[in-house]
């Protein structure tokens, strides 16, 4: 059930044009992109994609454009998170339809649920996902929710989930849990310690960065699998270079100038309120836009 989830998976942005609106066009060749990117797999309406600023109908409305393209090519992850448990499985229960391969979810966040309640929201996603493995997503930095150890390790095990997205800075969390959790698939969820993740245990990453620079990542963990520690190191460097320019960017929308700079989509908007990115950047981001396509080949 778990080994078509393990490896490198852009967390997927979702295009918009210029009336705020999805564009299914510019999502279905962002789709295209990843998968001749060599990427293992493609994540599916989490932070990276907004979703948090979208309703409903269009969680679903990408969700569906999304398998479509994909054409079951490669691995998809739906990511359904919501504070509403019934609206999580209304997502869940599309994924599935549409053909996903595994289903996702944050912990729901703002009010302060109780930690059984965190369990019943996810037994309630995992049964309307009909069979579908589900990813916990632990990001406390922005969900506010801070799982111990001791709650991470019981989420994990509640029958139905197959892996962990650990989006945090804790090396040593990390470690604890892959020994824990041997056949728990784990991945990294911070781009810029991907490396380093790999080394504490991780099976792979989902990130947003790996929209542009999959095969970067790919290349990362090749040399830790060939024991280069060195070629790693040169690796994530040149893509923590890329994160430090993102970074006082504004990420997403920095990733959407790069990709609209690269000809993958037609506009670099993300949805309000976010703003654009300062014009003063442009020059920039077009350049790494330039070279990233070099890089490529």
């Amino acid at each position: 059930m778990a080994d078509n989830l393990r490896g490198v998976m852009p967390a997927l942005l979702t295009p918009f044009d210029a009336q705020q609106k999805i564009d299914p066009a510019s999502l279905r060749k962002l789709v295209r992109f990843n998968i001749e990117q060599g990427v293992d797999g493609i994540y599916v309406g989490g932070s990276t994609g907004e979703a948090f600023v979208q309703n409903l109908a269009e969680r679903e409305a990408v969700l569906e454009i999304v398998a479509e393209e994909a054409q079951g090519k490669i691995t998809l992850i739906a990511h359904v998170g919501c504070v509403s448990t019934a609206e999580s499985q209304h997502l869940a229960a599309a994924a599935k339809r549409y053909g996903f391969n595994a289903v996702s979810a944050l912990t729901p966040f703002y009010y302060p649920f109780s930690f059984e309640e965190h369990c019943e929201h996810y037994r309630a996603i995992i049964d309307s996902a009909d069979g579908l493995p589900m990813v916990v997503y632990n990001i406390p930095a922005l969900s506010g929710v801070k799982l111990t150890l001791d709650q991470i390790n019981t989420l994990v095990t509640l029958p139905g989930v197959a892996a962990l997205k650990q989006t945090s800075g804790d090396l040593y969390q990390m470690e604890q849990i892959r020994r824990a959790h041997p056949d728990l698939v784990l991945y990294n969820g911070y781009d810029e310690i991907f490396a380093s993740g790999l080394l504490a245990g991780a099976d792979g990453g989902i990130g947003s960065t790996y929209n542009i620079m999959g095969w970067r990542y790919k290349e990362i963990a090749q040399a830790l699998k060939a024991g280069d520690v060195a070629k790693a190191q040169q690796l994530q460097r040149e893509c923590n270079t890329v994160i430090d320019l993102l970074i006082r960017v504004g990420v997403f929308r920095g990733l959407k100038t790069v990709l609209h700079y690269m000809g993958v989509i037609c506009g670099p908007l993300c949805r309000k309120p976010f703003a654009p990115v300062d014009e003063k950047f442009l020059p920039e981001l077009k350049t790494l836009a330039q070279r990233l396509l070099r890089q490529r080949g």
